[in-house]
């Protein structure tokens, strides 16, 4: 007995003994730009594991505290400031982290027609639900609102509109709902095409589960019914949509479920007849933008700018409506092809002029430095300290 107890001290001892003081994360940026509060993911249990402890603090190398978030599957979400082409480190240490003050939001949104509406600290984003599609109401894609603050805003939002008499299209120092979706694919939604190559517009969704409810990252799941069963496709689809603090392009992943063939589908954000040459078809970032003059550009509401880019394979096209439909004539789209149960990825989202994007230059600047953050990401490493 005395031997076998003498083992197991001997055993939790050395287990003591490896686990580390502290555990460094190094980044690295292969990018000839600097990387500014992106949010950089490792897996939790490298550091727990090191640690020996699912309570952390982390720091960055000046010793001030970073705020984390833990997700779903198992990661840890942080955000990281990275000089272009050099490396940072990040410690993470027992500890109790201090409480976040959260940077994104989403809920769903039951008093105002089932709506899901989620933001970050750029913008704001609205799918329509199950109540909008038994109001009768033909509008299939994402709404936009405008943001010109970095605070949480739709809780205040919905308050003033359901129950103080004000109204999401005007401006009460914050930003507002100038974008008009009606019957289209509004802000960047995606859909199947028909064997004549038209447009399969998609219902409101009918089912949804948040994922990731912030501070740093805000996801989604939305399943949709088989809106397509008319054209002889009996399509169901689902949706994760993910955004994460200070990015201004939502991430979609779009599954179809039911298809019996390689079909193809776009992701499309409408054109407005009030700027019907206002898009740019970029090749070369396999992407497109465009400049939407909202639904009262008389007003002085600004400039919404939207773009699109993917990283499945598509193609930036220019499609006309067959009839204009309100004020839309047409879609800028990314189109490619979607096997049954296959994701297909592309990133979707929207500036204001009033509200950090003030040209269609500096929106296409964003649009480039994301495509240039996919095709180089983040290198990280992490390292036990004794």
């Amino acid at each position: 007995m005395m031997n076998r107890m003498m083992l197991l001290s001997a055993v939790f001892a050395c287990a003591l003994s490896a686990r580390a003081e502290s555990v460094e994360i190094m980044i690295y940026n292969p990018a000839g730009f600097a990387r500014e509060n992106e949010i950089a993911e490792i897996d939790e249990s490298a550091v727990k594991s090191r640690l020996g402890s699912p309570f952390f603090v982390l720091t960055d190398s000046e010793g001030k505290e970073i705020p984390w978030q833990k997700t779903h599957d198992g990661k840890i979400l942080f955000p990281v400031n990275v000089a272009a082409g050099g490396s940072a480190v990040y410690v993470a240490a027992p500890g109790v982290p201090q409480p976040v003050t959260p940077l994104v939001y989403g809920r769903l949104f039951p008093e105002r027609a089932d709506d899901m509406t989620w933001e970050n600290d750029n913008g704001a984003y609205r799918a329509y639900g199950p109540g909008q599609q038994k109001n009768g109401d033909r509008t299939f894609g994402y709404d936009i609102w405008t943001k010109s603050v970095p605070d949480l805003v739709l809780e205040k939002r919905y308050i003033g509109n359901n129950r103080q008499g004000k109204t999401f299209h005007r401006d009460y120092g914050e930003g507002m709902d100038v974008y008009t979706v009606g019957p289209t694919l509004g802000g960047g939604t995606n859909a199947l095409l028909d064997d004549s190559g038209e447009i399969i517009y998609p219902w409101c969704f009918s089912e949804y589960e948040i994922i990731e409810h912030g501070p740093l990252r805000f996801q989604v799941r939305l399943v949709y019914p088989p809106a397509t069963a008319e054209k002889g496709i009996p399509a169901a689809e689902q949706r994760v949509i993910t955004l994460d603090a200070g990015d201004w392009f939502n991430r979609t992943d779009v599954t179809y479920y039911g298809l019996d063939s390689v079909r193809d589908m776009v992701a499309g954000q409408v054109v407005h007849i009030q700027n019907p040459e206002g898009y740019v078809l970029d090749k070369e970032n396999n992407a497109v933008a465009y400049a939407d003059l909202t639904e009262n550009a008389e007003a002085g509401n600004g400039t919404i700018y939207l773009g699109m880019l993917s990283v499945s394979d598509s193609e930036p096209l220019y499609m006309p409506l067959p009839a204009p439909a309100g004020d839309a004539v047409g879609h800028v789209v990314l189109k490619g092809k979607v096997e049954n149960a296959k994701p297909f990825t592309y990133y979707w989202g929207a500036g204001w002029s009033k509200g950090g994007v003030p040209s269609m230059d500096a929106w296409r600047d964003k649009i480039e430095r994301k495509r240039m953050c996919l095709d180089n990401p983040l290198r990280i490493k992490v390292i036990s300290r004794k």
